[in-house]
This record gives C-alpha cells, structure tokens and sequence, in this order.
C-alpha cells in the first residue's frame, strides 16, 4: 500500500476516518490524501451573502478549508514520519471522491461512517453507500475509534472468483492480524423441499453437501495464507445475521467483504448499516 486517500467534511465521524487513514499510513509509509470536498451549492449559498463575484467567493472558500487542513498536517507531520497532502475541490461529493482518488491513484479509499447531516443520510443514502457503489478501488468505512492497528479480521466470502482476491486485500491491509474465512451458505426452502415430496433423509444430505463443498474451497482459500493464523467459519444461516453474531463472538475490528461489481447489493448494505465494526469492500 503506497497512496491512501481519506476524505474529511470535518464531523466527528470523519475525524475518526482520518485517524484510522493515519494510522494506516503510518504502519505502511505510505503517503496520505485529507480530501475536502465543497458542493456547488454551498458556494452557491455564500454567494447569496457576499457581494464578490463567484469565482473570488470559491477561492476564498478553498483557501479557507485549506487552512483548516495544513493546520491538521502541521500536528501531524510534527510526530509522524509520513507524507500528508490537503485536497479540497468543487464538486458534488461522491464525484470530488471518486475523482481524488481516481487522481493520486489511491490503493485505498477511507470515509467514516456518517457525514455531518446525519438526519438527512438516513433518507438520501450516505455519502459512504454513494462511493461504494461508484468505487473500483476498496473502500474502508470507519466505524470506531483508531485506538490501534487492526488485529481480528472478519473476512465474508462467497466463494466465487472474486474471494481470493477479498482476501489478499485483508491480508495487504494488516499483515499481522487475525483472519477468520465466514462462510453462510443458503439450501432450497426445506419446507418447500418437503411440500414437493422430498425425503428428509435427502434434504438432510443436500445440507451436507453445500457444508461439505463450501469447507474445500474455504481450505483452498485457507492454503494462501502460509503463517496458519487463520480461522475457517461454514454455517448454514443468512450471511448477514452469521457475520453480526460471528463479530460479537470474537470481537472482530473489520469485516472484510466484496462487492458485485458497479452496485451494492442487499446483503452488503445490510452489514454496512449494521455492523458494529469497521467494514471494507474490495471491487
């Protein structure tokens, strides 16, 4: 990992994702992107208030979060041996986002949980669920505080082509951490199975099956990572409900997991808005 980009509109959320992204950076040396992005319509709304033209009111604008950025950097770079730099753009946010990473060739993408009009986020969709979608690069979603490097890792696989690369992202991210594989496989409705006059004894075999196949691939999965700290979870149950129970056993501080492609299913949402812990999503 050589360039992490995090994006920052200066709420409490935020200041954890850029604590996480410092974090990060330091324990990688990598370089490291503070992002704040300002809407047209924020400038528009200065604009109805300022007697200068528009664009003299956007250069006051930018030069004002610049400020409040360099001031971050200089208390940072003053106790940490990274490289930070201070972006701040016009443009709507999940496109300045997308853009900014897009333009320091991020290998990763950190935004906290929430943006600061919190309310509104619950019936719009977050800033946070918007880049998801957009974003070809992995994306880490902070949730808790930056206390200390990650050390147990929740991978969710689906065993498709995309899991090992899930997993080799895991493993870049925190090379020294925990891994546990989570596995939730899904059968035929049982008691459809039965109305159609499928013997017990069949169903119960068919069960074994997708248990017994899933098993192999996650041993596969396993064998890519030689140092043996590593934990293998198969169990029959909805993904989501396997990977909050599975959290609040061991206490999991990311959950890693995969996206389909240009859009967030379902299930993925389902785990962003409610997992407890961070969570990152690998393209």
């Amino acid at each position: 990992m050589k360039q992490i980009l995090v994006a920052t509109d200066f709420s409490q959320y935020a200041t954890q994702a850029i604590d996480r992204a410092v974090l990060l950076a330091t324990e990688h040396q990598a370089a490291l992107d503070i992002l704040h992005v300002i809407t047209p319509a924020s400038v528009d709304a200065l604009c109805e208030f300022l007697p200068d033209p528009r664009p003299v009111v956007e250069e006051k604008l930018t030069n004002s979060f610049f400020s409040q950025l360099y001031d971050f950097i200089d208390r940072q770079e003053s106790r940490r041996s990274i490289t930070i730099r201070a972006r701040v753009q016009i443009a709507e946010v999940e496109a300045g986002i997308i853009e900014a990473a897009d333009s320091c060739d991020a290998d990763l993408v950190v935004l906290g949980s929430h943006g600061e009009h919190f309310a509104d986020e619950l019936f719009v969709g977050t800033t946070a669920e918007n880049v998801l979608a957009r974003a070809t690069r992995p994306v880490l979603i902070v949730k808790q505080k930056a206390d200390a490097p990650y050390g147990k890792i929740g991978v969710a696989v689906d065993l498709t082509e995309r899991s090992s690369a899930t997993v080799h992202e895991a493993d870049a991210l925190a090379p020294n951490a925990t891994i546990s594989l989570l596995h939730a496989f899904q059968v035929p409705n049982h008691d459809h199975l039965r109305q159609l006059g499928v013997p017990e004894a069949r169903i119960k075999h068919l069960r074994s099956d997708f248990h017994d196949h899933a098993a192999r691939e996650i041993d596969k999965l396993a064998a890519e990572r030689q140092d043996g700290r590593i934990l293998r979870v198969v169990e029959m149950d909805y993904p989501p409900a396997m990977i909050r129970r599975w959290t609040e056993k061991i206490h999991f501080d990311l959950i890693v997991m995969g996206k389909h492609g240009g859009r967030l299913g379902s299930m993925a949402r389902h785990v962003l808005r409610s997992s407890v812990c961070d969570v990152m999503f690998v393209g």
